[in-house]
């Protein structure tokens, strides 16, 4: 029964990964996948179409969470539970996929409109004209955007200001896929406005992507699969899942296991393995650790001294629309040296070299 129930899982999964090939924009593989010829298969893509991608992606993620992980370790049992962690995780995303937006321009204070305004936005600043071919442009901008990802979240450790901000992130003390989405309006609204300018230096690929048949089109097949792949696992990076994807893991993908250890209590694995998705960074500005699955076990998730998580209604309601503005406050009383980075923690104590690997 087990094996069956897996394999209707797999099964299950199918149309959410159509869904995420043909909701990325990307014409040619909708060309490929309607190609004129209806059949069941484009029914039933057409049936799960309306699903947004990012629920899509979610939903693919829960599901390949408890087929790896078991019930007992899924997000979805975690939900189910619903500790005072979990709720708050719960809530953050709730609020961020409501049609909330005014909410959103009160919650950041005002910077969320500032960012629709467009005021901030660079023109014109785009290099991709630079780039003659496709598959030149889209390595660019993969390798760019992770880039430009990672230094933001190193610089949201390294500066107290915006650590008081992201902190709201790392006080979850149960991991959970929608721990993914803990982030409030006023983080989202400081990283958007730190971002655009660098992000507006490579945007979407402007030159033609190679059409159907075309001996490149492997190419638009192969960045289809690494949207999909990262999407689905930047959610089962904040699941229990403690697989390291072995060599795959360790030099090129962020794993559950890497991104798990970067969740740690103790500070010093607070500042290791900042990046989202590919692992040259960590590795290449001296910031990557890893372990064996024993030493992660007994590591806990969260903070030392964590400000959120309350019990009941109320304590949720203060966590989320009172405290994370309590905290920065209390950060930025500090004048400006709360804008300034300071050394990693991790680089003054090395973890110990038999059980974490640096």
């Amino acid at each position: 029964m087990r094996k069956i129930g897996q394999l209707a899982g797999w099964l299950g999964c199918l149309p959410l990964v159509g869904v995420l090939l043909v909701l990325p924009g990307n014409g040619a593989v909708q060309r490929l996948v309607g190609g004129g010829h209806p059949g069941v298969p484009f029914y039933l893509l057409a049936v799960v179409l309306a699903l947004p991608v990012g629920v899509a992606t979610m939903v693919a993620a829960f599901l390949l969470d408890w087929l790896i992980a078991g019930w007992r370790r899924s997000s979805l049992a975690a939900l189910s539970r619903a500790s005072a962690s979990v709720r708050l995780d719960i809530l953050s995303y709730a609020v961020s996929i409501l049609p909330r937006q005014w909410l959103g321009y009160a919650l950041s204070i005002g910077l969320l409109y500032v960012v629709d305004l467009g005021v901030l936005q660079p023109r014109n600043v785009s290099l991709m004209h630079l780039l003659p071919a496709w598959g030149l442009q889209v390595a660019c901008l993969v390798l760019f955007q992770s880039f430009i990802s990672y230094w933001m979240h190193r610089l949201e450790h390294a500066v107290p200001a915006l650590w008081a901000l992201h902190q709201f992130h790392h006080s979850a003390d149960h991991m959970s896929i929608l721990t993914t989405d803990r982030q409030t309006s006023l983080t989202r609204a400081v990283e958007q406005i730190v971002m655009l300018f660098f992000l507006a230096l490579f945007t979407d690929p402007t030159a033609h992507e190679p059409g159907v048949g075309s001996p490149l089109f492997m190419l638009v097949v192969a960045y289809s699969a690494y949207r999909i792949f990262m999407g689905i696992n930047h959610y089962l990076c904040h699941s229990n899942l403690t697989t390291d994807y072995g060599w795959f893991g360790r030099w090129l993908i962020v794993s559950p296991r890497m991104h798990r250890l970067h969740h740690a209590a103790e500070p010093r694995f607070h500042d290791k393995n900042f990046t989202f998705d590919l692992v040259i960074w960590d590795r290449l500005f001296g910031t990557y650790a890893n372990c064996d699955v024993s030493a992660l076990a007994s590591v806990p998730i969260g903070l030392d001294n964590n400000p959120f998580n309350s019990p009941g209604i109320t304590g949720l309601a203060r966590d989320y629309f009172v405290m994370p503005y309590v905290v920065l406050w209390r950060a930025v009383r500090a004048g400006p040296s709360a804008w300034l980075p300071k050394p990693l923690a991790g680089s003054a104590r090395p973890a110990p070299q038999s059980r974490f690997a640096s």
